[in-house]
């Protein structure tokens, strides 16, 4: 590279503030920007390597570089002419021939791309060092009591992924070809899995019929006002999908993907629980699987061979791949961190693929930044997002609990709307299914008419006909229609399943 490269009239100052250890190229950074003042069309070859301005060492040069997109942005060309123009009051751009010399110094095209993706790098490497800048001083500093190791190798991880993942939200362009590939594989799912689904079966017959099964990259929204069983539901979907791919696992016969990956309707599942405990949330889903219920079991109130029975069942469920995270108020990123560790982890010990995560809720969870704590819909909005980002990033559903703004109660038809959502724009717009459950009993029931009078034989028709069952609204479908599902439920057992024929009635253990 030529010894004559020209520099900013207050470079030097600028570098004295910074440290000499960290990696740059300041010729590949002049040379790189006098190819682009030369040849605007080489900005292509810049962005196919992720390159903004941030990358750019030396500030002046990113600022150059970002006026000069914006200006291609809008149709303008950026000449010589125009920089100099825009820059010549700007006090720290002092050399009137400096725009000049970065020309006169420029790269050559072919290596446009060579030098693009080196300074890429080098920012890269310098965030890295600032991460292990911030571990090695967080490890030293003891008087932040509230802040433990694990804290800061969680935040350190989280860092780390931020730089991993620098522009990938940034893919470009498609090819149609490529894509209607992966729309041909898509159906070929469907019609080859074996309740003719392109997506996870929910366990649940006319359920997946309405929405084609959990598809991948999905956020799907489950809402419902307290006590209509969303989180019943959302653990009955979660566990029916791990307790399906454990069968697959035992059986006969197991079939492979050209890749070595397991072919089968259920997944591994990671369940966030912000709200109950591991405890409760796995004597809940113990005592549905048991036939007994968790009340009673929670009492003690049981008989031997019920107890017998409750430790059979739970010698068959260790082997389910359902895992549960029970921090409470946990932040997005912090969330989506322990998500892809789960599924680095899985895929490197088991070669198993996470396939599901269910978060509930999401008014419990918390922003990472930190900035809309004032705006609780601006903190909803980031957490929607976030929960949409890593849906597409891991290419697996996700399925979230909302709460319900209380205006519900004040209508006489309480069946939920998508306006009822509580910060419902972003909740509904990240969304790609939004559904709620319902049960007329629950409002039936908190509204006995006195016995003996004309309205309570209405009540009492009206309470025969619903009694057991709850709607599952699907208000929100963006591959398909919105539509109302009907599914039995068992309250004390807070049990979902495809509503009974005439006379039947779901097993019990007694």
């Amino acid at each position: 590279m030529s010894n004559s490269t020209p520099y900013l009239v207050n470079q030097s100052d600028q570098l004295k503030e910074k440290s000499n250890d960290l990696p740059y190229n300041m010729e590949a950074e002049q040379q790189l920007l006098g190819a682009l003042i030369r040849n605007n069309d080489l900005i292509d070859k810049c962005n196919n390597t992720k390159l903004k301005a941030e990358h750019f060492y030396i500030k002046q040069h990113g600022q150059i570089y970002e006026r000069i997109n914006k200006s291609l942005s809008t149709g303008k060309t950026a000449n010589l002419i125009f920089l100099k123009t825009y820059f010549e009051t700007d006090e720290e751009f002092g050399d009137e021939e400096y725009f000049e010399k970065l020309v006169i110094n420029s790269a050559p095209s072919p290596a446009i791309e060579e030098y693009s993706s080196m300074i890429y790098d080098l920012a890269l490497r310098r965030r890295l060092i600032d991460t292990a800048e911030y571990l090695q001083y967080s490890s030293h500093d003891l008087t932040q009591e509230d802040i433990t190791a694990n804290d800061i190798i969680e935040e350190t991880e989280n860092q780390l992924f931020q730089i991993e993942s620098t522009g990938d939200s940034e893919q470009g362009f498609m090819p149609f070809e490529d894509a209607l590939v992966d729309s041909l594989n898509t159906i070929e799912s469907a019609y080859q899995s074996s309740g003719g689904l392109a997506g996870l079966s929910t366990g649940f017959n006319d359920l997946d019929k309405a929405l084609g099964g959990l598809q991948k990259s999905d956020l799907v929204i489950l809402a419902g006002r307290p006590a209509m069983g969303k989180t019943a539901l959302a653990t009955n979907i979660g566990f029916n999908i791990a307790k399906k791919y454990e069968e697959s696992l035992k059986s006969e016969g197991v079939e492979t993907d050209k890749n070595g990956n397991i072919i089968t309707d259920g997944a591994v599942v990671a369940f966030f629980s912000l709200e109950m405990s591991a405890e409760q949330l796995t004597t809940r889903i113990a005592a549905e699987q048991s036939g007994i219920e968790s009340s009673e079991l929670r009492k003690g109130n049981i008989k031997e061979d019920q107890f017998m029975h409750y430790a059979h069942v739970i010698q068959d469920l260790k082997s389910v791949p359902f895992y549960i995270d029970q921090s409470g108020s946990i932040p997005i990123g912090v969330l989506s961190t322990r998500a892809r560790r789960l599924a680095r982890t899985l895929k490197a010990t088991k070669n198993q693929d996470l396939g599901l995560i269910i978060v509930d809720y999401i008014q419990l969870a918390a922003t990472s930044s930190g900035r809309y704590r004032d705006s609780r819909v601006q903190e909803i909005a980031e957490i929607t997002q976030g929960l949409k980002s890593l849906a597409k990033d891991l290419n697996i559903p996700i399925i979230a609990l909302s709460q319900l703004s209380r205006q519900v109660e004040s209508r006489d038809d309480k069946r939920p709307q998508l306006s009822d959502l509580r910060e419902s724009g972003a909740i509904e717009q990240d969304a790609d299914i939004v559904m709620f459950v319902y049960r007329d009993e629950y409002y039936l029931e908190n509204n006995q008419p006195p016995p003996g009078t004309e309205q309570h034989t209405t009540w009492q028709s009206r309470m025969d006909e619903v009694h057991g069952k709850a709607e599952v609204l699907i208000r929100k479908h963006r591959h398909g229609p919105t539509s109302n599902v009907q599914l039995q439920f068992e309250k004390k057992l807070t049990k979902f399943s495809d509503l009974a024929k005439e006379n039947y009635l779901p097993e019990r253990y007694e």
